[in-house]
Order: structure tokens, then C-alpha cells, then sequence
């Protein structure tokens, strides 16, 4: 029913796989492919072919097919043109069996530190075995593409492949996959 903004902050530390495991470090996941473009049709609303050119990047980085991907975290801004565009894109990419989340229902829309939170979720979910619901969706729009959505909810589902798209002003669109050590 539309965009409530939120405050966070999060971060990741990024390092090699090597580099990690000999210090014994904890290794939440593993980046296995990310995909990135600006379709720059408009200031705040992305487009169905710039979501799904992101998405497309990421599988193609990563080496792996669209029925590879067990969760998806949506973007989810609860506006209607980004809600349908990114509804659109996903279903197109990968039909409506992959479960799929947004975790901006619980804290609102962060803005810059969105990408980094629902990073976090998505590995935090992967890493514990569950997939959370999308909160406050209790009907999806029926302007939107069909989607496996997690509603009500959790799952109690573990999976090894997940994926977090987010998306920016300027038509910014990131994609990343990542997977369970």
C-alpha cells in the first residue's frame, strides 16, 4: 500500500575464501555471482528489462540457471510501478515456484542501507534454515506477475542458493547470489 521508510545500517566484510579459513574466521556464505546495470528509464522507477538484465548478470556470473535459485529476496518497496516491474521481472526469469521474501514490511525502507540489511537477511535465512515472511502482504496485487510468496509465515526451509536484488533511484539495479558454505 506504499513505501514507509525505516532507519538501519549494516555492513559486510568482504574477504577471500582462503584468506578467511586460514585465520579461522566464520564464513557466512560465499558470493557466487552479482550482476549490475542502469537502465535509466526513469529517476524512480526501475523497468521490468532492467531487473531481469541484473538478475540475468548475476545467474550468467555465477554459472548457474534460474532453477538453480531456492529463495529470492525481493526488493519489495510496496510502491505499485516497483512492485510490478520487479514482479514482472522475476516471474519472467524464473517462473512462480521459487519461494520468494521482502523483509521491508518488518523495518521499512532503509534507502542506502537496504541492500546491505536484506544482504544480511538473506544469509542470516540460508545460514539458519528458514525463509521469512513478507509481513503486511496479505494479498498480492493482482497487477503483479504471479510469485511463490512467503506469507503469514515463515518457512521452515533450508536452502543452499539464495538470491537479493535491490534496487535504486536513477534506475540502478544490483543482483547478487549468494551461497551457503
Amino acid at each position: 500500500d506504499g513505501l514507509v521508510v525505516g532507519e538501519g545500517a549494516g555492513c559486510l566484510i568482504l574477504e577471500e575464501y582462503e584468506s578467511a579459513k586460514k585465520r579461522g574466521a566464520t564464513i557466512w556464505a560465499e558470493i557466487l555471482g552479482y550482476g549490475t546495470n542502469c537502465s535509466g528509464t526513469h529517476l524512480t522507477s526501475s523497468s521490468p528489462e532492467g531487473i531481469s538484465g541484473a538478475m540475468e548478470r548475476a545467474l550468467a556470473d555465477a554459472g548457474l540457471n534460474p532453477d538453480q535459485i531456492q529463495h529470492v529476496n525481493a526488493h519489495a518497496t510496496a510502491t505499485e510501478t516497483g512492485d510490478q516491474a520487479e514482479a514482472l521481472a522475476t516471474n519472467r526469469l524464473m517462473g512462480d515456484k521459487v519461494p520468494v521474501s521482502a523483509i521491508k514490511g518488518g523495518m521499512g525502507h532503509t534507502l542506502g542501507a537496504s541492500g546491505a540489511l536484506e544482504s544480511i537477511a538473506e544469509i542470516l535465512m540460508m545460514n539458519e534454515g528458514f525463509m521469512a515472511q513478507s509481513l503486511n502482504l496479505e494479498k498480492p496485487d493482482p497487477r503483479c506477475a504471479p510469485l511463490n510468496h512467503v506469507m503469514k509465515q515463515p518457512r521452515s526451509e533450508s536452502f543452499r542458493i539464495g538470491m537479493n536484488n535491490n534496487f535504486a533511484f536513477g534506475g540502478v539495479n544490483t543482483s547478487l547470489i549468494f551461497g551457503k558454505v
